[in-house]
């Protein structure tokens, strides 16, 4: 708990830390930039000081090498490694195969769909056909070796486009800073992948990384990433009273000659659809969310995909029955503004260095 707790801390500290008052700017832009290796490498000198207390650690084999040699080699064969497999089973595999695609696929899209927003001002094509075609070869060609499946890495993807995202710094005091383009570039996201490819040869350091380091990162990328979900901005409008909703068109009131209902573009939902009913699309959300969890922690995991796919005929043709399309448009987030970044009385290197890759990110899945 201390070093998965200690990790997330430091690391979102550090993150806010850039737009304080404390030290210069180019120490501020430093230490939030590499907040997340910092808080790596303290936790885990903390754990390597203490001798007296076990953790668990990584474990990463030494070299490239197949999982267990001394059960395949490199290649499987598809007919059968220990023992010949029938032909018929590779035919009964079929249904599973078409739920792994649809979940991929599914996965694939809405990651290119978070990042392909109008406002982002892209200028390239985006690679919606491009990358399934791509992820399905590659999938097939990890199971040629028998290596894990390849999916979307939705969270790193946001994460890598917050990082090269360009943001106004010439905006009003007190206003948000918009976003003015994207660096739309393929190098950062080949320096990563062949970074990820010589980490093979660090597995003696490796070792050395409590797994309770990786959860505290996982849990801070986790929150990073929520920032700007209009399904959590909702969900903390069901704990606020109404007259404290922003952009609220229901209640007009006065507080000193101020309209206590200021404009909030980001938020449109608020403004074209009655509280009760934008509760109750939350509610729903909700309800599906618990579902989705359920099923995939349950043995009938492997349907996972086929209920995730469920959710488009609830969304396309039961969900019109209560909501009109200008108020589902609007519980969508297509008509949302550009999203707001932390903000301070000068911009940070986040605010001048953004852009947006105009690819998805992977990740070896089981």
């Amino acid at each position: 708990m201390i070093l998965m707790f200690g990790t997330f801390i430091i690391a979102f500290k550090l993150k806010h830390f850039r737009n304080s008052k404390f030290l210069g700017r180019s120490v501020r832009r430093a230490l939030g930039d590499f907040g997340v290796p910092i808080s790596i490498i303290v936790m885990v000198l903390l754990d390597f000081l203490i001798h007296d207390t076990y953790t668990d650690k990584l474990v990463m084999p030494e070299g490239i090498r197949p999982s267990d040699p001394s059960v395949h080699g490199w290649f499987i064969n598809p007919l059968g490694v220990t023992k010949p497999l029938p032909i018929w089973c590779i035919f009964m595999a079929a249904p599973a195969s078409l739920l792994l695609f649809f979940l991929v696929f599914l996965e694939e899209n809405i990651c290119h769909l978070i990042l392909s927003k109008p406002e982002r001002n892209m200028t390239k094509s985006a690679g919606f056909h491009f990358d399934i075609v791509l992820s399905c070869f590659i999938n097939f060609v990890c199971g040629v070796f028998g290596a894990l499946f390849m999916g979307p890495a939705c969270v790193r993807t946001v994460s890598h486009t917050s990082a090269l995202t360009i943001m106004s710094s010439t905006h009003a005091p007190g206003e948000s800073p918009k976003i003015e383009g994207v660096k739309e570039q393929r190098l950062s996201a080949i320096v990563v992948s062949i970074l990820i490819g010589l980490s093979v040869l660090l597995g003696s350091v490796l070792n050395l990384v409590p797994k309770a380091v990786l959860y505290g990162i996982f849990l801070y990328m986790g929150v990073s990433s929520t920032a700007g979900i209009q399904f959590q901005e909702r969900f903390i409008l069901v704990l606020m009273p109404v007259k404290h909703h922003p952009n609220v068109p229901y209640v007009k009131k006065v507080y000193s000659g101020v309209n206590a209902c200021e404009t909030n573009p980001n938020v449109p939902y608020v403004k074209k659809v009655r509280t009760w009913k934008m509760h109750s699309f939350t509610g729903i959300q909700l309800t599906m969310l618990i579902i989705l969890w359920v099923v995939k922690q349950s043995p009938a995991a492997l349907c996972f995909p086929f209920v995730l796919m469920l959710l488009i005929p609830i969304r396309l043709y039961l969900l019109p029955y209560g909501f009109n399309n200008q108020e589902l448009s609007a519980l969508d987030g297509k008509e949302a503004s550009a999203p707001t970044s932390d903000t301070s009385d000068e911009p940070d290197f986040y605010e001048e260095t953004h852009g947006l890759p105009t690819h998805v990110d992977h990740h070896h899945q089981s």
